[in-house]
């Protein structure tokens, strides 16, 4: 071992045991985890996973003593994983109250895999510097968060540098995961977004997936991947208000407009004071979902096209400057709220009670707290706001990915195959995703759904769902909504609409099975009212699938490669900030919607919009062909 070497582990072990020493009175946090909108469906005793991504605000490492299993001749793997400060439980905790979820995990690891399994858990905000610390002493743990914590450069050059294993590799000593990873009909979606230049994957995306899904494509628009059928966004709005009001549901941009005005000159909230306003997420990514759908916009920029492939920019779409020009009324007539963020951002404003509407998953904003008891959103149908452009309707997609973790290079081989054959296993996705059969759900009689049990507050920290309160990538790096394409009841896919509602969907997604299920988890449900998912179904259906261009909500793109990396360092801050602040100046009225074309052809010449367009097509594009998918065009 060279001096260098020397040095660099003499810093990164006493960093570590600064970082160990400081943090050992650490109390982990007991927030509840919050919805996440990359939840895929809950049963009624669960609550949907944080992903171990999130920020921590408190603790900064923690270790289980609990954890290290008794010596034995299986080969022996640990996991570096992290903890969030909005998961309930550490491993310690876990082991030390005895939950049943997390004891029958690690039986399965242990016992039926036969892995010597052990972990330590670094809470969020230290897990970057303490990985940066491991990586410069060259002693990697078996297995770590990498996507999405390291950037892309870190990853390419700790790949082709032999520092991390080939998922290929390690997959030869799987028994039954290799064959998932490789089938289209199963996990090979994961395997391809983790598609590098030279052909190989140096991690494993942790995935979110829901069992039954909607194809909402057309014959104009074809889509590969299907959507969760309570994954389709819409407009929502206070269907109490219109009710007070004695209004109809808004059906065009006018209608809207005008409920909207109402709202203020009635005062229907109440407070004296004309509040009532859409939320546009004005002046953030998100700026163009909600009413942009209306005039033909995608969700976001620099998501692709899910039916072309092809990288979609809002200022380069149709209908951008009639969305400019209208959302610029709603502005200018105090009936846009004037702060946004993302859909998903704005449990505080809708609390305040004057958030008259808002771009979003219905069926998790149904019954949000709104600051009013009896009030309640409901979605508004599909708007063509325009002769010459088809509206679109955002759908949150049934396959997903997020971080991924990847192996050390001398990883035992043996046991990380083993690893990968565990997280696959139906007993470890039904014990995270529900809890103990018998105790948190069963099976129902038709063999093809669950029932599930409600359960105390202490039951459900011991055999309810492990996902509700305490497996968040932290002892096992498992996330989301895990492999719920595999193992998630009912298995099906539902292209006809009627066909979804006669088979009680979205209930039977969603886990309650029935709209008296539905009820019995939301009594505050008024009698009449349906789930706002099913709303968006029956809307749908009326409006017509030819009728309606599906857009994506996530983006399927792979990793940068390093040339690549250079060209998004570039441009990406520059860029995207001089695209964004051109539709708000726009909106607010600083500048004038006659000046589009002229600041767009300026962030050509000037911003790289057409390298960096061009770049993010090439990773979408390697997807694509990694799955058999028609690829999408790059910009002249």
């Amino acid at each position: 071992m060279n001096t260098k070497r020397i040095v660099a582990l003499l810093i990164a072990v006493l960093m570590l045991v600064a970082m160990f020493s400081a943090c050992s009175n650490n109390t982990a946090s007991t927030d509840t985890a919050s919805t996440s909108d990359n939840s895929s469906s809950s049963s009624s005793s669960s609550s949907s996973s944080s992903s171990s991504s999130s920020s921590s605000s408190s603790s900064s490492s923690s270790s289980s003593s609990s954890n290290t299993p008794e010596e034995t001749s299986n080969p022996a793997f640990k996991w570096m994983g992290s903890q969030g400060s909005n998961t309930y439980a550490t491993g310690e905790e876990a082991a030390n109250n005895h939950f049943a979820t997390y004891e029958k995990l690690l039986s399965l690891v242990r016992d039926t895999y036969q892995v010597d399994y052990s972990y330590d858990i670094i809470f969020s905000d230290a897990y970057l510097t303490t990985i940066n610390g491991l990586i410069a002493a060259n002693t990697l743990p078996d297995a770590f968060n990498s996507r999405e914590i390291l950037s892309d450069i870190v990853i390419n050059n700790l790949a082709f540098g032999g520092k991390l294993a080939n998922v290929d590799e390690v997959l030869e000593h799987s028994q039954n995961a290799k064959g998932f990873y490789n089938d289209p009909d199963a996990l090979q979606y994961l395997k391809a977004f983790a598609q590098m230049e030279d052909g190989n994957w140096y991690y494993v995306p942790l995935p979110n997936t829901t069992a039954a899904s909607f194809n909402f494509q057309n014959n104009t628009w074809p889509a590969p991947r299907t959507g969760q059928i309570h994954g389709a966004y819409a407009v929502c709005v206070r269907q109490d208000w219109l009710d007070k009001l004695g209004l109809a549901m808004p059906a065009t941009t006018d209608e809207f407009f005008d409920a909207l005005v109402q709202f203020q000159k009635e005062d229907v909230n109440g407070n004296g004071t004309e509040d009532e306003r859409y939320i546009g997420m004005l002046g953030s990514n998100f700026q163009t979902s909600g009413v942009g759908q209306w005039f033909g916009l995608p969700y976001t920029d620099w998501i692709e096209d899910p039916s072309t492939g092809s990288i979609e920019v809002s200022c380069l779409t149709d209908g951008y400057k009639e969305f400019l020009e209208y959302s610029n009324k709603l502005y200018a007539n105090n009936l846009m709220y004037v702060e946004g963020t993302h859909p998903w951002g704005n449990a505080t404003a809708i609390g305040g009670n004057y958030v008259a509407a808002i771009g979003m998953m219905p069926s998790n904003l149904q019954f949000w707290n709104t600051g009013d008891p009896d009030g309640f959103y409901m979605p508004m149908p599909p708007v063509k706001a325009l002769d010459n452009v088809v509206p679109r309707v955002l759908v949150q997609e049934s396959k997903a990915a997020f971080i991924g973790f990847s192996f050390a290079k001398d990883v035992d081989y043996e046991a990380a195959g083993r690893l990968m054959d565990f997280l696959v296993d139906r007993d470890t996705f039904m014990t995270f995703r529900y809890g103990i059969e018998g105790k948190a759900w069963d099976y129902a009689p038709d063999g093809k759904s669950i029932v599930t049990y409600e359960l105390s507050e202490d039951e459900i920290q011991s055999y309810g769902s492990a996902q509700t309160y305490w497996c968040g990538n932290n002892c096992f790096p498992i996330s989301g909504g895990h492999h719920g394409n595999l193992w998630g009841l009912p298995q099906v896919t539902y292209d006809d609409f009627q066909t979804a509602l006669d088979n009680n969907e979205p209930y039977y997604e969603m886990g309650f099975n029935t709209i008296e299920g539905w009820r019995q988890a939301y009594p505050q449900a008024k009698e009449g009212v349906i789930n706002g998912a099913e709303a968006v179904l029956r809307q749908l259906m009326e409006f017509g699938k030819e009728n309606y261009h599906p857009t994506a909500y996530y983006s399927y793109t792979t990793m940068a490669t390093n040339e690549e990396f250079d060209v998004i360092s570039q441009y990406e801050t520059d860029l995207k900030t001089y695209l964004q602040e051109m539709t708000t100046n726009v909106i607010v009225g600083s500048t004038s919607v006659d000046g589009i074309d002229d600041q767009i052809q300026f962030a050509i010449d000037n911003l790289g919009l057409k390298e960096y367009y061009n770049v993010m097509q090439a990773r979408v594009n390697r997807y694509r062909s990694a799955t058999g998918e028609p690829l999408g065009a790059l910009m002249d």
